[in-house]
Protein backbone atom coordinates (compact mmCIF):
# COMPACT_ATOMS: atom_id res chain seq x y z
CA UNK A 1 0.00 0.00 0.00
CA UNK A 2 2.68 2.08 0.47
CA UNK A 3 4.26 2.09 -2.63
CA UNK A 4 0.98 2.95 -4.20
CA UNK A 5 0.41 6.21 -1.97
CA UNK A 6 3.88 7.49 -2.87
CA UNK A 7 3.19 6.64 -6.39
CA UNK A 8 2.55 9.78 -8.95
CA UNK A 9 0.23 8.13 -10.89
CA UNK A 10 -3.34 9.02 -10.78
CA UNK A 11 -4.29 4.90 -9.63
CA UNK A 12 -2.94 6.23 -6.22
CA UNK A 13 -5.61 8.41 -6.01
CA UNK A 14 -8.19 5.85 -5.88
CA UNK A 15 -7.15 4.74 -3.08
CA UNK A 16 -8.33 7.92 -0.79
CA UNK A 17 -12.03 7.62 -1.62
CA UNK A 18 -12.17 3.83 -1.10
CA UNK A 19 -10.85 4.12 1.95
CA UNK A 20 -13.15 7.13 2.82
CA UNK A 21 -16.21 4.60 2.10
CA UNK A 22 -14.73 1.78 3.46
CA UNK A 23 -14.66 4.02 6.95
CA UNK A 24 -18.00 5.87 6.33
CA UNK A 25 -19.35 2.21 6.20
CA UNK A 26 -17.79 0.70 9.14
CA UNK A 27 -19.19 4.11 11.00
CA UNK A 28 -22.32 3.18 9.77
CA UNK A 29 -22.60 0.07 10.96
CA UNK A 30 -21.78 0.99 14.32
CA UNK A 31 -24.52 3.51 14.22
CA UNK A 32 -26.82 1.15 12.91
CA UNK A 33 -28.20 3.56 10.26
CA UNK A 34 -28.30 4.55 6.73
CA UNK A 35 -26.82 7.96 6.70
CA UNK A 36 -28.63 11.25 5.59
CA UNK A 37 -28.26 13.85 3.12
CA UNK A 38 -26.66 16.22 5.62
CA UNK A 39 -23.79 13.91 6.66
CA UNK A 40 -23.65 12.36 2.32
CA UNK A 41 -22.79 16.55 2.22
CA UNK A 42 -20.20 16.40 5.09
CA UNK A 43 -18.23 13.23 3.50
CA UNK A 44 -18.38 14.99 0.34
CA UNK A 45 -16.95 18.07 1.99
CA UNK A 46 -14.33 15.97 3.93
CA UNK A 47 -13.46 14.40 0.08
CA UNK A 48 -13.08 17.61 -1.10
CA UNK A 49 -10.70 18.65 1.54
CA UNK A 50 -8.37 15.95 1.22
CA UNK A 51 -8.16 16.49 -2.61
CA UNK A 52 -7.10 20.56 -1.94
CA UNK A 53 -4.65 18.82 0.45
CA UNK A 54 -3.43 16.67 -2.22
CA UNK A 55 -2.97 19.28 -5.04
CA UNK A 56 -1.50 22.14 -2.11
CA UNK A 57 1.19 19.12 -1.50
CA UNK A 58 1.93 18.10 -5.24
CA UNK A 59 2.34 22.30 -5.95
CA UNK A 60 3.73 23.32 -2.99
CA UNK A 61 6.67 20.94 -4.02
CA UNK A 62 7.63 20.62 -0.04
CA UNK A 63 8.99 16.80 -0.98
CA UNK A 64 10.96 15.93 -4.69
CA UNK A 65 8.51 13.39 -4.49
CA UNK A 66 5.16 14.41 -3.70
CA UNK A 67 2.83 11.54 -2.57
CA UNK A 68 -0.96 10.94 -1.82
CA UNK A 69 -0.44 10.26 1.78
CA UNK A 70 -1.43 13.81 3.36
CA UNK A 71 -5.42 13.81 1.68
CA UNK A 72 -5.07 9.98 2.66
CA UNK A 73 -4.19 10.76 6.21
CA UNK A 74 -6.81 13.56 6.32
CA UNK A 75 -9.68 10.89 5.41
CA UNK A 76 -8.45 8.55 8.12
CA UNK A 77 -8.79 11.27 10.78
CA UNK A 78 -11.49 12.88 9.52
CA UNK A 79 -14.55 10.17 8.19
CA UNK A 80 -14.87 8.75 11.42
CA UNK A 81 -15.70 12.02 13.35
CA UNK A 82 -17.96 13.05 10.62
CA UNK A 83 -21.38 11.32 12.60
CA UNK A 84 -21.02 13.71 15.37
CA UNK A 85 -19.77 16.51 13.31
CA UNK A 86 -21.62 19.24 11.91
CA UNK A 87 -21.45 19.57 7.78
CA UNK A 88 -20.86 22.99 7.31
CA UNK A 89 -17.86 22.85 9.74
CA UNK A 90 -16.49 20.58 7.19
CA UNK A 91 -16.81 22.84 4.69
CA UNK A 92 -15.22 25.67 6.20
CA UNK A 93 -12.44 23.59 6.72
CA UNK A 94 -12.71 23.31 2.70
CA UNK A 95 -12.27 27.13 2.22
CA UNK A 96 -9.61 26.88 5.08
CA UNK A 97 -7.45 24.31 3.23
CA UNK A 98 -7.80 26.29 -0.14
CA UNK A 99 -6.70 29.35 1.41
CA UNK A 100 -3.82 27.50 2.47
CA UNK A 101 -3.12 26.01 -0.64
CA UNK A 102 -2.84 29.77 -2.23
CA UNK A 103 -0.44 30.51 0.70
CA UNK A 104 1.75 27.64 -0.70
CA UNK A 105 2.23 29.77 -3.35
CA UNK A 106 3.16 33.34 -1.62
CA UNK A 107 6.80 32.62 -1.71
CA UNK A 108 7.40 31.99 -4.95
CA UNK A 109 8.31 35.06 -6.61
CA UNK A 110 6.77 38.69 -7.42
CA UNK A 111 4.88 37.94 -10.23
CA UNK A 112 0.67 37.30 -9.42
CA UNK A 113 1.75 37.80 -5.30
CA UNK A 114 -1.41 40.04 -5.21
CA UNK A 115 -3.59 37.76 -6.92
CA UNK A 116 -2.84 34.73 -5.01
CA UNK A 117 -3.40 37.06 -1.66
CA UNK A 118 -6.34 38.30 -3.39
CA UNK A 119 -8.09 34.71 -3.20
CA UNK A 120 -6.52 33.75 -0.11
CA UNK A 121 -8.27 36.42 1.47
CA UNK A 122 -11.53 35.17 -0.57
CA UNK A 123 -11.65 31.37 0.90
CA UNK A 124 -10.85 32.66 4.39
CA UNK A 125 -13.64 35.16 4.57
CA UNK A 126 -16.00 32.41 2.80
CA UNK A 127 -14.93 29.88 5.70
CA UNK A 128 -15.17 32.05 8.10
CA UNK A 129 -19.07 32.98 6.96
CA UNK A 130 -20.11 29.13 7.10
CA UNK A 131 -18.15 28.52 10.79
CA UNK A 132 -17.38 31.79 12.65
CA UNK A 133 -14.59 30.22 14.47
CA UNK A 134 -13.06 28.82 11.67
CA UNK A 135 -12.38 33.12 10.85
CA UNK A 136 -8.68 32.45 13.44
CA UNK A 137 -7.43 31.08 10.19
CA UNK A 138 -8.08 34.68 8.85
CA UNK A 139 -5.19 35.48 11.45
CA UNK A 140 -2.78 32.47 11.56
CA UNK A 141 -2.41 31.92 7.63
CA UNK A 142 -1.29 35.46 6.69
CA UNK A 143 1.37 35.80 9.81
CA UNK A 144 2.61 32.77 8.55
CA UNK A 145 2.69 33.58 5.36
CA UNK A 146 4.62 37.20 6.70
CA UNK A 147 6.64 34.75 8.63
CA UNK A 148 8.14 33.75 5.45
CA UNK A 149 7.99 37.02 3.38
CA UNK A 150 6.94 40.29 4.45
CA UNK A 151 3.90 41.67 2.48
CA UNK A 152 4.27 45.21 0.64
CA UNK A 153 1.04 47.62 1.04
CA UNK A 154 -0.14 46.52 -2.19
CA UNK A 155 -0.05 42.60 -1.39
CA UNK A 156 -1.42 43.47 2.17
CA UNK A 157 -4.11 45.62 0.17
CA UNK A 158 -5.09 42.87 -2.17
CA UNK A 159 -5.36 40.11 0.88
CA UNK A 160 -7.98 43.11 2.71
CA UNK A 161 -9.83 43.34 -0.73
CA UNK A 162 -10.30 39.54 -0.90
CA UNK A 163 -11.45 39.35 2.67
CA UNK A 164 -14.36 42.27 2.39
CA UNK A 165 -15.21 41.41 -1.13
CA UNK A 166 -16.16 37.98 -0.10
CA UNK A 167 -17.52 38.79 2.99
CA UNK A 168 -20.06 41.70 0.99
CA UNK A 169 -21.09 38.92 -1.78
CA UNK A 170 -21.82 36.47 0.97
CA UNK A 171 -24.07 38.32 2.67
CA UNK A 172 -25.84 40.02 -0.22
CA UNK A 173 -26.60 36.31 -1.48
CA UNK A 174 -27.89 35.28 1.76
CA UNK A 175 -30.13 38.50 2.04
CA UNK A 176 -31.40 37.67 -1.94
CA UNK A 177 -32.07 34.01 -0.96
CA UNK A 178 -33.67 35.39 2.26
CA UNK A 179 -31.62 32.51 4.16
CA UNK A 180 -30.77 32.85 7.72
CA UNK A 181 -26.79 33.89 7.92
CA UNK A 182 -24.46 31.08 8.76
CA UNK A 183 -22.26 33.55 10.97
CA UNK A 184 -24.59 33.76 13.62
CA UNK A 185 -26.18 30.45 13.49
CA UNK A 186 -25.56 28.69 17.21
CA UNK A 187 -24.86 24.57 16.72
CA UNK A 188 -26.07 22.34 19.42
CA UNK A 189 -22.74 21.04 21.40
CA UNK A 190 -21.07 18.00 20.28
CA UNK A 191 -20.76 14.71 22.54
CA UNK A 192 -16.40 13.76 22.62
CA UNK A 193 -16.81 11.52 24.97
CA UNK A 194 -17.08 8.86 22.01
CA UNK A 195 -13.83 10.11 20.73
CA UNK A 196 -11.25 9.64 22.29
CA UNK A 197 -9.51 7.91 20.21
CA UNK A 198 -8.24 11.15 18.64
CA UNK A 199 -5.53 11.47 21.39
CA UNK A 200 -4.12 8.34 19.77
CA UNK A 201 -4.22 9.76 16.29
CA UNK A 202 -2.33 12.75 18.15
CA UNK A 203 0.01 11.17 19.85
CA UNK A 204 1.26 8.98 16.43
CA UNK A 205 1.11 12.44 14.91
CA UNK A 206 3.92 14.02 17.01
CA UNK A 207 6.11 11.47 16.72
CA UNK A 208 5.72 11.75 13.42
CA UNK A 209 6.38 15.70 14.07
CA UNK A 210 9.76 14.99 15.60
CA UNK A 211 10.64 12.56 12.43
CA UNK A 212 10.00 15.67 9.92
CA UNK A 213 12.39 18.17 12.05
CA UNK A 214 15.19 15.90 10.89
CA UNK A 215 14.56 17.06 7.55
CA UNK A 216 14.65 20.35 6.88
CA UNK A 217 18.21 20.02 7.12
CA UNK A 218 18.08 18.45 3.97
CA UNK A 219 15.40 20.56 2.54
CA UNK A 220 15.71 22.93 -0.13
CA UNK A 221 14.83 26.54 0.27
CA UNK A 222 11.16 25.94 -1.12
CA UNK A 223 11.04 22.56 0.47
CA UNK A 224 12.07 24.48 3.26
CA UNK A 225 9.45 27.06 3.43
CA UNK A 226 6.82 24.98 2.53
CA UNK A 227 7.00 22.68 5.26
CA UNK A 228 7.62 25.28 7.91
CA UNK A 229 4.36 26.65 6.76
CA UNK A 230 2.10 24.10 7.46
CA UNK A 231 3.76 22.20 10.17
CA UNK A 232 3.74 25.39 12.06
CA UNK A 233 0.05 26.11 10.85
CA UNK A 234 -0.71 23.01 12.02
CA UNK A 235 0.56 23.32 15.71
CA UNK A 236 -1.18 26.58 15.95
CA UNK A 237 -4.34 25.64 14.88
CA UNK A 238 -4.13 22.36 17.03
CA UNK A 239 -2.75 24.40 19.65
CA UNK A 240 -5.72 27.05 19.34
CA UNK A 241 -8.34 24.66 19.26
CA UNK A 242 -7.12 23.34 22.45
CA UNK A 243 -7.26 26.65 24.75
CA UNK A 244 -11.00 27.97 23.05
CA UNK A 245 -12.71 23.97 23.17
CA UNK A 246 -14.58 25.28 25.95
CA UNK A 247 -15.94 27.83 24.83
CA UNK A 248 -18.56 26.79 22.92
CA UNK A 249 -20.19 24.59 19.99
CA UNK A 250 -18.86 26.32 17.35
CA UNK A 251 -15.32 26.78 19.01
CA UNK A 252 -14.83 22.98 20.38
CA UNK A 253 -15.14 22.00 16.82
CA UNK A 254 -11.82 23.15 15.82
CA UNK A 255 -10.49 20.84 17.48
CA UNK A 256 -11.75 18.31 15.16
CA UNK A 257 -10.74 20.15 12.67
CA UNK A 258 -7.26 21.04 14.08
CA UNK A 259 -6.83 17.42 15.15
CA UNK A 260 -7.06 15.87 11.35
CA UNK A 261 -4.75 18.88 10.03
CA UNK A 262 -2.56 18.28 12.86
CA UNK A 263 -2.05 14.54 11.74
CA UNK A 264 -2.48 15.53 7.98
CA UNK A 265 0.94 17.41 8.19
CA UNK A 266 3.07 14.90 10.25
CA UNK A 267 1.18 11.33 10.03
CA UNK A 268 2.95 10.70 7.03
CA UNK A 269 6.34 11.58 8.62
CA UNK A 270 6.22 8.13 10.37
CA UNK A 271 7.71 6.69 7.56
CA UNK A 272 11.52 6.89 7.02
CA UNK A 273 12.79 5.32 4.06
CA UNK A 274 15.43 2.82 5.92
CA UNK A 275 13.33 1.76 9.01
CA UNK A 276 12.51 -1.87 8.31
CA UNK A 277 8.67 -1.61 9.56
CA UNK A 278 7.82 1.66 7.22
CA UNK A 279 5.83 -0.70 4.80
CA UNK A 280 3.56 -2.10 7.46
CA UNK A 281 2.55 1.78 8.60
CA UNK A 282 0.18 2.73 6.56
CA UNK A 283 -1.72 -0.78 6.88
CA UNK A 284 -1.32 0.32 11.11
CA UNK A 285 -2.96 3.74 10.41
CA UNK A 286 -5.40 1.85 8.70
CA UNK A 287 -6.69 -0.57 11.53
CA UNK A 288 -6.32 2.69 13.82
CA UNK A 289 -8.80 4.97 11.34
CA UNK A 290 -11.12 1.14 11.51
CA UNK A 291 -11.14 1.15 15.07
CA UNK A 292 -11.96 5.12 15.04
CA UNK A 293 -14.96 4.34 12.74
CA UNK A 294 -16.20 1.73 15.52
CA UNK A 295 -15.28 3.35 18.49
CA UNK A 296 -18.06 3.74 20.56
CA UNK A 297 -19.21 -0.10 19.91
CA UNK A 298 -15.61 -0.76 21.52
CA UNK A 299 -16.41 1.26 24.21
CA UNK A 300 -19.67 -0.85 24.75
CA UNK A 301 -18.20 -4.22 24.82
Amino acid sequence: MLRLLQSNQPAAWVVVPLTAVLLWCISAMERGVIPGGEEALAFAGVLASSRAIHLAHLESRMRTRPNSIPGWVFVLCAVPLIADSPVRMWWSGFFVLASLRFALRVPEGEAGRKQVLFWMGVCLCISGVLWHAMSVWSLLLPLGCIGLRPFRAAETLSLLLGLVASWGTCSVLLWLLRAPFPFVQVEAGMQWADWRILWVWVLVACIGWLFRQRSLARATARQRSARHLTQWMSVAGFGLALLVGSWGAQWSALLVFGGALFCTWTVGWCCPPRWKGTPYVPWALLILASVSAAWPMVLRW
